[in-house]
């Protein structure tokens, strides 16, 4: 199946992102069995509970930030590269998506399971392949190396989804929380610098070994920084972009 078609999912606007993503794992029950799982100590979040969590926080992404941009061309370039990228990555297996927001600050995004986002700015403002390369596999990398899943396992929310996997109550408001936490942390406060830097070397690694130009992403935040200083729209949920240059040389 060809890669603009595999991203069609992804191809609605806002106000039908929910029935149109399709995420038929989608079940608190199963999300709050994970949960679960890692209150009590054990290996963690598996696959289930992760895709299932990362549609709902997919949703969110696309939803705050105008939808899908509707442009075959870009999303069969976006998806060749990040196809190629995920075939070497840790976690090939992973049904990866990806899809550009149709807004025109410069940003990108990574949700659990494999979803993939950057802006219809940053679409743009990349001047090569090795470029996108550089944008995406950051994200992939947050993904495989589980940042966001890091961020659940240690909240407080686990706590408020005991009752309903014990049975003891019907309440699964605990589940819509838990999305709006990740969601807030994605969107609004992003990761920790640390989680951010290790994303950038591993991605770098990663770009590297798929065969792209081991300094794109260095290359584009270069270029970034000579569009407009201090500008809030660029890659504000990332640390900032002279740091990230000095540790990516």
């Amino acid at each position: 199946m060809k890669p603009f078609l595999f991203c069609s999912l992804f191809l609605v606007s806002a106000w039908n992102t929910q029935a149109q993503f399709n995420f038929d794992s989608l079940d608190p029950q199963k999300v709050v069995q994970g949960a679960v799982k890692v209150a009590k100590g054990s290996s963690g979040i598996g696959i289930e509970e992760e895709m299932s969590i990362g549609g709902s926080v997919a949703v969110e992404i696309a939803a705050m930030h105008g939808g899908i941009w509707r442009d075959e061309e870009a999303l069969l370039r976006i998806n060749l590269i990040g196809k190629s990228l995920v075939r070497y990555s840790d976690r090939p297996g992973l049904p990866f998506r990806f899809a550009i927001l149709n807004t025109g600050g410069i940003n990108g995004f990574s949700a659990p399971g494999g979803y993939v986002f950057i802006t219809k700015g940053a679409y743009t403002a990349a001047e090569s392949d090795d470029q996108l390369a550089g944008i995406l596999a950051h994200e992939i990398a947050h993904v495989t190396r589980r940042h966001a899943l890091r961020i659940i396992s240690r909240s407080e929310m686990l706590a408020g989804l005991v009752d309903v996997a014990a049975g003891t109550s019907q309440d699964f408001a605990p589940y819509d929380t838990s999305v709006d936490k990740v969601s807030t942390t994605l969107l609004k406060t992003g990761y920790d610098a640390g989680s951010e830097f290790d994303a950038d070397r591993m991605g770098r690694e990663l770009a590297t070994n798929t065969g792209f130009d081991r300094n794109g992403l260095r290359d584009f935040l270069v270029k970034l920084q000579t569009l407009e200083p201090g500008k809030k729209e660029i890659f504000s949920t990332h640390p900032p972009l002279g740091e990230r240059i000095t540790r990516l040389k």
